[in-house]
């Protein structure tokens, strides 16, 4: 009985400790799983960008280059077998057939690195693909439900194992295959496990970045090299002219001839033995210099030996650190100048007025150009800094005992923007070619016949405002795209005496659109009106009926360029009290704008720190 107790007493202590340990596999496997789930979709979505950014870079970049380079290589080749005609004795042609040869050779190379750069970067773009296939698959950690029973059945199966091998302790083929187990199939299972190849996939990633980094690098180094060669071949290569030796030289090689050897007897022999002898004094006299040095420089309170740089090395630092960050500040606001859509605020930051900027460069040019012949040039020695500022605030008036170090503070730092400012300036040009350019022929809308009823819609009240960018404003009832993007805050259109339309949203400039001046046949379209020369009067015809109008110009309620309310009523009876207008396209903006920017080295850091010692 007390047997039978104690079994089923250890039972119950072994179905608890079963109970706990798989609670604790379950809680272990849910945050796993969610740590691991993270890590998935950040592979995964990593897998998807890739995948669409190598689908762009071929159908944009990969594709379109490689055919214009072979397009090119055809067209040179070409261009070389057309110009090159047999030279027949000519030294003049066939010296001209061998620089086509060279130019030819030239832009071959050129062409095919450039084909090599693109199917270098497609085969590092399809390992880094395939790679990360791998390493989002690898990462997918499965369903969550399937997490406690997996790891209790693991725990499980092996605390089997363990008992049976335990209670058979004479079983030798037994042992022998958990020893086999232990040592060689699950050290081997481990390294094939799905962790180890992530672990494996992702140093793979790496090293493919890296090898990609060393791959550029090489394109970089080549391609420095051939535009470094693409106008070699032009250069005249002159051989030196060969200087005949008279009398004088030959007699003075014979002396350095001489010279030398008595020299290399002398350092191989006799130098050796003098200094053996000079090595001792020369260290006696030192040190007896040295202290003589340091107990005179005591009692005098000289400079040699009590002078300090008056400085420590965390003030040097920062003040290292503060000049960098002003050339990485302008470097940043360069960057700028040179982005198209933030441009603007690059040269705002330099202080440039962009009021007047109104056209988006089409080209940037930077550095070295036809406007600004220099290249700019970044002088700075560390050293030269700290042994400035330490001269710059060193007190040589004062005893050594009065010396104080110097800090970093906000005056050392206005002095470095002070030498920072003098030394650079940025500079541009910006060369604004854009125009209006007349169109042929104009783009018409409505202006037709008054019959055939081709025409637009605009409340019958307009306005004059002297004194306002605009002369005339209207309000459309029925308005076109092209036209309602001018509109004002209103709804109305402005447009000049002249009858051209402004745009009211963007300060009231000029656009392309002109209202039609109905008045006038302009022998393309039909005007609603006509004009009678000998009456000075102009009508127009609805039927037989002849209508005359005797007033000209602007009476307050109707406009040359607005058909007035009853003459819309007399064509269309459904239209009373509205206003007809109709408008063209007379101009296009044409955009031709370059930006020209540079950094001018007005001194170098030498002569600004020499100013500033000299003031």
């Amino acid at each position: 009985k007390q047997k039978y107790t104690r079994e089923a007493v250890d039972d119950y202590h072994r179905g608890v400790f079963l109970m706990g340990r798989t609670a604790t596999d379950a809680v272990k496997g849910v945050q796993n799983h969610l740590k691991t789930k993270k890590q998935y979709k950040l592979e995964k979505a990593k897998l998807q960008l890739k995948k669409a950014d190598n689908r762009l870079y071929k159908a944009k970049t990969q594709k379109p280059k490689m055919a214009a380079t072979k397009a090119d290589l055809k067209q040179a080749k070409a261009e070389y077998k057309a110009k090159v005609k047999p030279a027949h004795g000519n030294k003049l042609r066939k010296a001209m057939n061998k620089r086509r040869l060279q130019a030819y050779k030239q832009t071959k190379r050129e062409l095919r690195f450039e084909r090599k750069q693109l199917r270098t970067e497609n085969k590092f773009r399809t390992k880094e693909l395939r790679n990360q296939r791998k390493i989002a698959h690898l990462s997918n950690p499965g369903l969550l439900a399937l997490k406690p029973a997996t790891y209790t059945a693991g725990r499980m199966k092996a605390s089997a194992w363990q008992k049976a091998v335990n209670e058979d302790q004479d079983n030798d083929f037994l042992h022998a295959i958990d020893s086999a187990k232990r040592r060689v199939i699950e050290p081997a299972a481990q390294k094939v496990s799905k962790p180890q190849r992530l672990q494996k996939k992702e140093k793979q990633r790496d090293r493919l970045n890296d090898k990609k980094s060393k791959s550029n690098n090489r394109l970089s180094r080549q391609e420095s090299r051939l535009k470094e060669k693409h106008d070699s071949y032009k250069k005249r290569k002159k051989p030196k002219p060969k200087k005949k030796k008279g009398a004088k030289d030959t007699i003075s090689a014979a002396l350095k001839a001489a010279w030398k050897f008595v020299k290399n007897v002398y350092e191989s022999e006799v130098k050796k033995f003098f200094l053996c002898l000079a090595i001792p004094v020369i260290v006696i006299l030192l040190v007896f210099a040295i202290f003589t040095m340091i107990f005179s420089a005591t009692s005098s309170h000289s400079g040699f030996t009590l002078g300090t740089y008056a400085a420590q090395d965390y003030d040097l630092s920062e003040a290292e650190k503060y000049y960098t960050e002003l050339a990485y500040n302008l470097n940043q606001k360069i960057r700028k100048v040179g982005s198209s859509s933030d441009w603007k605020n690059g040269l705002a930051a330099f202080g440039a007025n962009t009021g007047d900027l109104s056209d988006t460069p089409d080209e940037w040019v930077w550095g070295r150009s036809s406007v600004y012949d220099f290249d700019p040039v970044y002088d700075f020695d560390t050293y030269k800094l700290w042994s400035f500022l330490c001269a710059y605030y060193y007190d040589f008036d004062a005893d050594n005992d009065d010396i104080y170090y110097w800090e970093f503070d906000g005056d050392t730092e206005d002095l470095l923007e002070e030498i920072f400012n003098e030394e650079y300036e940025f500079v541009y040009w910006y060369d604004n070619q854009s125009r209006w350019e007349e169109l042929s022929p104009y783009n018409y809308w409505g202006g037709g016949n008054a019959s055939s009823g081709t025409y637009y819609r605009a409340e019958k009240d307009a306005y004059i405002y002297d004194g306002q960018p605009y002369r005339y404003r209207f309000k459309p009832i029925a308005i076109t795209s092209e036209l309602s993007q001018y509109e004002d805050d209103d709804g109305y259109l402005c447009i000049t005496d002249g009858y051209r339309v402004l745009d009211a949203q963007n300060d009231y400039k000029e656009t392309g659109f002109f209202i039609m001046d109905h008045r006038w046949y302009s022998g393309t379209s039909h005007p609603f009106y006509y004009i009678d020369n000998d009456t000075d009067t102009f009508f127009f015809m609805h039927g037989s009926e002849r209508h005359d109008r005797s007033f000209w110009g602007w009476d307050g309620t109707d406009a040359w360029f607005l058909v007035s309310p009853t003459d819309t009523h007399i064509w269309n009876s459904s239209l009373n009290d509205v206003c007809m207008y109709a408008y063209y396209e007379k101009y296009k903006w044409k955009t031709e704008c370059k930006l020209y920017y540079n950094v001018k080295q007005n001194k170098t850091f030498d002569e600004v720190i020499a100013d500033k010692l000299g003031s």
